[in-house]
């Protein structure tokens, strides 16, 4: 787990994946773009986090190691029922179900990798904030 340094009223945001490469990658453009950023590898690791219920938005890869990314979305938002999530998947046939549909989640927060415009994140995450504070 890498936690970043968050400077009041800054966005926090939650990079779930289980490889490094895209995990970092991911976390080091959204630092960029002003959000502070929590990093876990396994659904496992990021549900143990201390201070879980202080991140906006969480972006969660479905195919982990361990317990799969849908199961953390549905036991985080039990935990957590406002924290906000995106869906950032390799797989292209990949459906949302019905729960986690009830939970919120809208075809508009699933993103099939590779994401060739990173920018999308940051657009997304402003949105579900701005929602939020609404």
């Amino acid at each position: 787990m890498a936690q970043h340094t968050m400077a009041e009223n800054e966005i926090q945001v939650l990079v779930l994946d289980d490889e490094p490469n895209i995990r970092d990658s991911l976390a080091e453009y959204l630092m960029d773009c002003g959000f502070s950023t929590l990093t876990a590898e396994s659904a496992e690791e990021a549900l143990a986090m201390p201070g879980l219920g202080e991140i906006a938005v969480a972006i969660v890869d479905i195919r982990l190691g361990g317990m799969d990314g849908l199961e953390f979305i549905k036991r985080l938002h039990r935990r957590h029922p406002t924290l906000r999530c995106l869906i950032h998947t390799g797989s292209t046939d990949f459906q949302l179900d019905k729960e986690l549909r009830d939970i919120g989640l809208t075809d508009h927060e699933v993103l099939y990798k590779p994401v060739l415009d990173m920018g999308i994140f940051e657009t997304l995450i402003r949105e579900m904030v701005a929602e939020g504070r609404s």
